[in-house]
């Protein structure tokens, strides 16, 4: 399976399990920015001669009072109509006007946090449970009806909601989600207007709140109408009167990169779906949300599968735990740029040793440098061929990109006599099999092996290794002898140290570039590469309640051709009143 068709069409995904997004909504309530508590009580009231909406909530001191005179009022209509005593009728229903408690519901209520579940094959709506810890819904059906109510306790109303998709302000977001968008505007030298900001969010106004799941929903069948009208009017009322509580999570985006600002993965649209997963019959661990980005401006898909992806990445994930929170997923093909580049650094690195020439660069995995030196009136060439071996995985460590470097040394001893001419020729090798004198060991390949990791933060790290090559005569060397050996051998040494210098001065390049102290110009290169921020560019994803990532288990996933990792999310810790 081609990572495009992993990723439904996007170049990048990031997806939260059903599990995280329920903790967010368990901290917004704990913190009430969920309501813990609905207490209102809703009508109609006159305005002129006309009748409009109002209502009051538990924050005014008349609250219970109100309730009490309403219950109070509506049952002596009720009594009234039974005895057909219609004028006591009018003046009753005239009193409960008058005294503004012309109610139809009321809420006395405290709430467990609510839910979400990801919906089967339906990507963009989510199931929201309400479930009830303590408390009463009163109902009056009728203008001279009486007010039912109903015991809440252990009741759950359940509906469909569609996700939602806004421009808001750092202003209008909720919990640290603001602060984090301030850190990034600061960082950037920019200023607000520069930044786009995006909610995606729970959207009642598009969603059919009195149509409630039957399978979900556990409350008595003679009270579906009270809850289905009164809960509609709830979501209606505080919606309008509050900041929307209910944020699966934001992006962040600059309206305008500059080319030289543009990071090697940088996300420059943002998409959602969802996906429904019963692996491991855990569908709340494995069920995602999936924030679904382009890179470099492209334009997201737009066909009717377009975000839809064939399963959860979240069943990818490495550990399999609850402790991961989400998976996040790069089409393999961009990972290759960031090899390409890592590439071209140990190009740079060698080509900007003195003497070092480059014959060609990686072609189908394979560069060639060499270097010509004279001792004397004779002639040493070197040919280096390096070959990236491959990009895979390293155990539990990352991405392992192994170099192997082959060296081949010409020596040609030159006589000066009536013109110049080749008198002995020998070469050694790293894949040479013969020793004499200061020659000790078989030709070995050496080897550059570099670990790609990520940072807690987000950021791509590298780790380096290296394995020092040997080389050894590729013939016999006992076939020379005499003074002419003698010679050879002076050369022989100075040889060795030669080849062997321009090895030692790539990798102590190297290990300088990685400790951010370097000073040629391949630095920029590993600066770049040692510094990719996935996630946490201007442009990223927020969620509202904290600002850490922990990013685990870099990997690639050949079957479904995409890099990914785990993905812990750590909240801000606040303390609780």
């Amino acid at each position: 399976m081609k990572g495009k068709e992993t990723l439904a069409g996007y170049d990048m995904v990031l997806a939260l399990s059903e599990n995280t997004i329920n903790y967010q909504f368990q901290e917004l309530h704990k913190r009430n920015i969920i309501h813990k508590k609905w207490g209102i009580l809703s009508g109609k009231t006159k305005v002129g001669d006309k009748n409009k909406d109002f209502h009051i909530t538990d924050s005014n001191a008349d609250f219970k009072k109100k309730l009490k005179r309403w219950i109070d009022l509506q049952k002596q209509i009720t009594e009234a109509r039974k005895n057909n005593k219609w004028s006591e009728i009018g003046r009753l229903v005239a009193l409960v006007e008058s005294e503004n408690i012309n109610f139809d519901f009321g809420w006395d209520a405290n709430l467990v946090a609510p839910t979400i579940s990801i919906i089967q094959k339906d990507p963009k709506n989510l199931i929201l449970q309400i479930s009830f810890k303590s408390g009463k819904l009163y109902h009056r059906a009728e203008e001279t009806s009486a007010v039912e109510s109903f015991n809440l306790k252990g009741l759950v109303y359940a509906f469909t909601v569609p996700i939602g998709q806004l421009k808001v302000t750092k202003d209008q977001m909720i919990m640290d989600a603001g602060d984090q968008v301030e850190n990034v505007i600061r960082d950037s030298g920019l200023t607000a207007q520069d930044f786009t900001i995006e909610s995606l969010f729970l959207n009642f106004q598009d969603a059919n709140i009195s149509t409630f799941d039957k399978n979900k929903s556990t409350f008595p069948q003679e009270a579906s109408l009270a809850f289905q009208v009164a809960i509609e009017n709830y979501f209606n009322i505080i919606l309008h009167d509050d900041e929307h509580p209910y944020v699966l999570g934001y992006s962040i985006q600059r309206k305008k990169i500059k080319a030289t600002e543009k990071a090697m993965f940088q996300p420059t649209s943002l998409g959602y779906s969802t996906s429904h997963s019963n692996h491991n019959k855990k569908p709340g661990q494995f069920s995602s949300l999936n924030f679904l980005m382009m890179l470099n401006d492209t334009k997201p898909p737009t066909n009717t599968t377009a975000g839809i992806l064939p399963a959860s990445l979240i069943e990818l994930g490495k550990d399999l735990t609850s402790t991961t929170d989400g998976v996040f997923g790069l089409q393999k093909n961009h990972f290759n740029i960031y090899v390409k580049s890592l590439d071209a650094y140990v190009q740079t690195t060698f080509e900007n040793l003195k003497g070092v020439k480059l014959s060609h660069g990686f072609e189908n995995n394979v560069m060639v440098l060499t270097k010509n030196d004279k001792h004397i009136d004779d002639k040493i060439d070197t040919t280096y061929t390096v070959t990236r071996e491959y990009v895979q995985n390293d155990g539990n460590q990352g991405i392992a990109v192994r170099y192997r470097i082959d060296i081949k040394v010409e020596v040609h001893v030159i006589m000066k006599l009536f013109g110049e001419h080749e008198v002995k020729y020998l070469s050694l090798s790293t894949s040479g099999e013969y020793t004499k004198d200061n020659v000790k060991d078989k030709g070995a390949s050496g080897y550059l092996d570099f670990t790609i990791t990520t940072k807690k933060t987000g950021r791509f790290d590298l780790d380096h290794n290296f394995t020092k090559p040997k080389v050894a005569y590729d013939s016999d060397p006992n076939f020379f002898s005499g003074d002419v050996f003698a010679i050879i051998l002076k050369v022989i040494s100075l040889v060795i140290t030669w080849v062997f210098a321009i090895v030692d001065a790539v990798v102590n390049q190297i290990a300088v570039d990685l400790g951010g102290a370097g000073s040629v110009s391949s630095t920029k290169l590993i600066e770049q590469l040692n510094d990719i921020d996935v996630l946490n560019q201007t442009n990223k994803i927020i969620l509202p309640l904290g600002k850490v990532y922990t990013f685990k288990n870099l990997r690639i996933e050949d079957k479904k051709d995409i890099v990914a990792y785990d993905i812990t999310y750590a909240p801000t810790i606040e303390k609780q009143n």
